[in-house]
């Protein structure tokens, strides 16, 4: 990758310090360079038009292509079968650990202002570090092989429904205590929900507050009222009350709602998350807001009651508030206490060359083999775009190639693809309706539009302007892909908030738009529901190709209802193949990212999903 291409993506992710995923248009969106700061609710009456009020938390997301030492919050990228992996990267995968050694410090260093371990409003996923503190009702293991699973956590299995979906009821196991002493209960785990609704807490993974019923009208406990779609039956049992069934529900149950409050120790809820009584490995026995939190061994935590962390390390440090280029060199020293230290720094254009360079130093670098889709989206109700043939020549005449070549080649950019759904995601599978190799095939491009009778086209191409300026050399390859087959571009950069007004309005003035997407969790509903579905078309909608099919609609919302999670894939699997048959985009990359540790760490690696170093399985040696 050139230096000057390097630099630009690293760019982006320093003025980005924390991206919010954009979907629930019945919550409130933090403002961020691609997301409008607007509440909207509207009366439901789809699972797809649900799942848009309520779960709209997939991400929109800036261009990937440089290593990165991950933030949790942000995302990664894919190894595509047409480039197979670096042989060194197997090698360090196949060396994951099933349990690591017990004992030893280990130090996070991190370059967000502050880091706070409370639930209510976090984005972060279940093998995050807030994870060491906290537990849910499943969480998620992770391989560098296979797909991830979802596992039971504080519950016994991972929930049960009797209704098709719409009522999931999970039982805690026996003997679970909060660091505390007090037993963890289910009235804990509704009352750590209730309290996410509060308006104190706005933002974070909020699925559930639009799919529980009444959730929308609920403004949290501290008024005294409950959450009665949240049942407590005894101490052991919950009951959830959905409004429509929903098959994913216990992947929800993962997100950081859903670990247990004490209502007695949430006194002042605005710091709770400084303080908060553990249910995980770890409590917080030292909190500095701004500089360093200090974990330490929960005593009460069972390690025969958790299946998704190893708890290694006896004692946790972490460091807020760090220059992001001093972490990363220290990394790369790696001297004194450093050795035993993982990060979410972002490595510069420089630092990255020194890394590349020392193999002592690539060799604790983890490369992501799946993450974020990169594409294409052409507006289907454009009249130059209407004819499927015309979008299918598009993507026979895309030089995806070149693409590759600007986001930094197959290593460390990304992995051409060809199909909506990255690896990783439950119901992958590799297909190319568009086959016309990694450079495109010019003369099938031009059949397709001499059939449709397309003859001297010109289409613009919109893209944000203040991101990057990968962004613009992204849209200059794509002109230049077209120019080969006699489609005129015009490239209409854009600020990013004029850009995201534009592409998420019902009638945006524009033909096509590159764009990326990343889910959060492990389903095709978190990137086929909001890219796809037409109740995403305007209104601040993800469906920026405006594309509608009753008939893709319809199969969108049986998948999203189908509690069989394993039918509910192979669902997704033929609706991306669907979709891909009217060609609303181009499918272009899965993009790449990478993480660097301490050469004390253990079991650090990149699972396909979520594209980020699980930090609860990681140990440190001596």
């Amino acid at each position: 990758m050139a230096h000057a291409q390097i630099a630009a993506i690293y760019q982006i992710f320093l003025k980005i310090p924390c991206r919010t995923p954009r979907w629930t248009r019945a919550l409130a969106r933090q403002q961020t360079p691609f997301l409008r700061s607007k509440q909207r609710t509207r009366l439901i009456g789809t699972a797809s038009q649900e799942a848009r009020s309520m779960a709209n938390r997939s991400r929109r997301v800036a261009p990937v292509g440089l290593a990165l030492v991950l933030t949790l919050v942000m995302a990664g990228c894919n190894a595509n079968s047409q480039s197979p992996e670096p042989a060194k990267e197997k090698a360090k995968a196949a060396a994951a650990l099933e349990s690591v050694p017990q004992g030893q410090t280990l130090h996070y260093l991190s370059r967000r202002a502050n880091e706070s371990f409370e639930t209510a409003n976090a984005q972060m996923v279940p093998t995050s570090r807030l994870r060491w503190v906290h537990r849910g009702l499943t969480s998620w293991q992770t391989f560098p092989d296979k797909d991830t699973i979802l596992v039971p956590d504080l519950a016994t299995d991972t929930g049960t429904t009797t209704d098709g979906g719409k009522t999931w009821t999970f039982t805690l196991k026996e003997g679970l205590k909060f660091s505390d002493g007090s037993p963890i209960t289910a009235q804990d785990v509704k009352y750590g929900i209730e309290r996410s609704f509060a308006p104190m807490f706005q933002g974070g993974l909020g699925y559930h507050k639009t799919l529980l019923v009444g959730g929308t009208d609920y403004d949290g406990p501290y008024d005294g009222k409950e959450l009665d779609s949240v049942e407590v039956v005894d101490d052991h049992k919950i009951v959830f009350r959905l409004k429509r069934p929903f098959g994913n529900w216990p992947w929800i149950v993962s997100m950081p709602a859903f670990a247990p409050v004490p209502a007695k120790a949430d006194t002042k809820p605005e710091t709770y998350g400084e303080h908060p009584v553990a249910s995980g490995p770890y409590q917080v026995t030292s909190f500095r807001k701004g500089s360093q939190a200090v974990l330490e061994r929960n005593p009460n935590w069972k390690a025969d009651t958790d299946q998704a962390r190893f708890a290694g390390p006896d004692k946790i440090v972490l460091d807020m508030g760090l220059n992001n280029d001093t972490i990363v060199q220290r990394l790369i020293d790696d001297k004194g206490e450093d050795k035993a230290a993982i990060s979410n720094a972002l490595i510069s254009p420089s630092q990255f060359q020194r890394i590349e360079s020392d193999p002592s130093i690539s060799n604790r670098m983890a490369n992501s083999p799946s993450g974020y889709f990169r594409y294409l989206a052409m507006n289907v109700k454009r009249p130059g775009l209407s004819d499927v043939r015309v979008r299918r020549a598009i993507n026979y005449a895309v030089n995806k190639a070149e693409l590759q070549s600007v986001y930094g080649g197959p290593k460390f950019g990304g992995q051409i693809t060809s199909t909506i759904m990255t690896p990783g995601i439950p119901g992958h599978t590799e297909y190319n309706l568009y086959d016309g190799g990694d450079t495109g095939n010019v003369d099938k491009a031009k059949e397709l539009l001499a059939e449709a009778g397309a003859s001297d086209l010109k289409l613009t191409l919109t893209y944000p302007t203040d991101v990057s300026a990968i962004e613009e050399k992204e849209a200059q390859s794509i002109k230049n892909s077209l120019a080969r087959i006699g489609v005129k571009v015009e490239l209409k950069g854009l600020d990013g908030d004029t850009w995201s007004e534009l592409v998420s309005s019902d009638d945006g003035d524009y033909d096509m738009t590159t764009n990326g997407w990343g889910a959060d969790f492990p389903s095709g509903m978190s990137t086929i529901q909001p890219l796809f579905a037409s109740s995403e078309i305007g209104d601040g909608g993800g469906n920026a190709s405006k594309y509608s099919n009753p008939k893709v609609d319809a199969a969108i919302d049986a998948a999203i209802a189908e509690p069989d999670l394993a039918k509910a894939a192979t669902m997704w699997a033929a609706i991306d193949k669907q979709i891909m048959e009217d060609a609303p985009v181009v499918p272009i990359l899965v993009q790449r990212t990478q993480a660097l540790a301490g050469s004390k760490i253990l079991n650090y690696f990149i699972p396909a999903y979520p594209p980020f170093a699980n930090e609860l399985v990681v140990g440190v040696g001596r």
